[in-house]
């Protein structure tokens, strides 16, 4: 039995959400098609580049990604307090960028027009109904599917439905849940064997994070003797003699004058593991805290033998109020072991009281998987 999701994703409400979806035609949505001979991964950037826009104008964080042949991964946060104190101005402007009322063809839409974002910001009712779109989870998924599908379907010069159904969602209503989906997603390429190791996973937030982490970690020169004053955890994801993360390509030595001025680093675009003084983060975890979590993951995926976590990764773990003994079972299967909702066995319970149900797929699974 079905059930709207205005059952349990509300509007004005701060909430974590799982939202994946499928192609339906035979044609892959991003891969190599054996039957036509034809390569569609550059569809992939195509994703990952509306994600980032949409980020920029929903007031909705991108938690991880992951982008693969024929479907695909998102976790999202809404964030309906961060647009609560904005003007309406502000929301006028970031409506019209998203649908802008001017348009030249086969060009990118022209910005929008002061006389048009006076003319919107003049309207307050209309004004209070976008500030709740702007942090709709339904709205977000709409402006993504819409716009690949049409790009698809103008590549392929074809009509009609590309996508399967409407996108599936699922709520993850703690931080044991929150973690395990993030590993979940994150190891998605590893785990359909596309990627050796996390930061190998083309398209996927993982791969963006180990970047940026390599880059905020690359110290230099003249600051080198500040090395030893660090933690082990924050130099290196490596533990002894152990094989590297990945053979990640060396960084160039800075020149003279580059070595008196490190390169600043870009903000990234996704929503922070641990909160920083500029945004508020997903986890209470470290940024190198959850790498290192997913490398020995993604070691116990490739491996297909049963063997405990690493005795790095065990505190982690144990914070997040996981089971060892099945976190591998539970970030392997995750989809499938939930369905409308995942979180530890109290906040299960809670989540169908909402609905008013008896029952709720996913609480035996609750129940092994996470800490009473």
């Amino acid at each position: 039995m079905t059930l709207p999701r205005s059952k349990y994703v509300h509007d004005g409400q701060e909430g974590v959400y799982h939202c994946f979806n499928r192609c339906v035609r035979r044609a892959f949505l991003c891969g190599f098609d054996p039957s036509t001979h034809r390569d569609f991964s550059h569809r992939k950037q195509w994703l990952v580049d509306r994600l980032k826009f949409l980020s920029s104008v929903f007031s909705i964080d991108v938690c991880a990604y992951s982008v693969m042949d024929n479907h695909y991964h998102t976790i999202l946060r809404t964030r309906p307090d961060l647009l609560s104190s904005l003007p309406d101005r502000d929301i006028a402007l970031r409506w019209l960028t998203l649908f802008p009322r001017k348009r030249i063809l086969n060009q990118p839409p022209l910005p929008p027009s002061e006389k048009d974002i006076s003319a919107l910001s003049a309207q307050p009712h209309r004004v209070a109904l976008l500030r709740l779109r702007l942090s709709n989870l339904s709205w977000f998924m709409g402006q993504l599917n819409v716009f690949i599908s049409r790009l698809a379907n103008k590549e392929d010069k074809v009509k009609g439905r590309f996508w399967e159904s409407r996108f599936k969602s699922q709520s993850l209503l703690d931080d044991a849940a929150i973690a395990s989906c993030m590993a979940y997603v994150d190891l998605n390429p590893v785990r359909a064997g596309l990627a050796s190791s996390p930061d190998d996973s083309n398209f996927s937030s993982i791969q963006e994070r180990f970047r940026a982490w390599h880059a905020q970690s690359f110290t230099p020169p003249h600051n080198l003797h500040n090395l030893n004053s660090q933690p082990p955890s924050t130099i290196s994801l490596t533990p002894p003699n152990q094989t590297p993360l990945s053979s990640v390509p060396p960084i160039p030595a800075p020149t003279p004058i580059d070595s008196f001025l490190p390169s600043p680093i870009p903000p990234s675009w996704l929503c922070p593991i641990h909160s920083d003084s500029h945004r508020r983060g997903i986890l209470q975890l470290s940024e190198t805290e959850y790498l290192t979590l997913l490398h020995h993951s993604a070691r116990l995926l490739r491996s297909n033998v049963p063997s405990p976590v690493h005795p790095d990764i065990l505190p982690i773990i144990l914070r997040l109020r996981a089971n060892p003994d099945a976190w591998i079972d539970t970030v392997s299967h995750f989809g499938s072991n939930f369905h409308l909702a995942a979180g530890l066995l109290p906040s299960m319970r809670r989540f169908a009281l909402l609905l008013r149900r008896h029952w709720l797929k996913g609480l035996l699974t609750a129940r092994i998987a996470f800490a009473p």
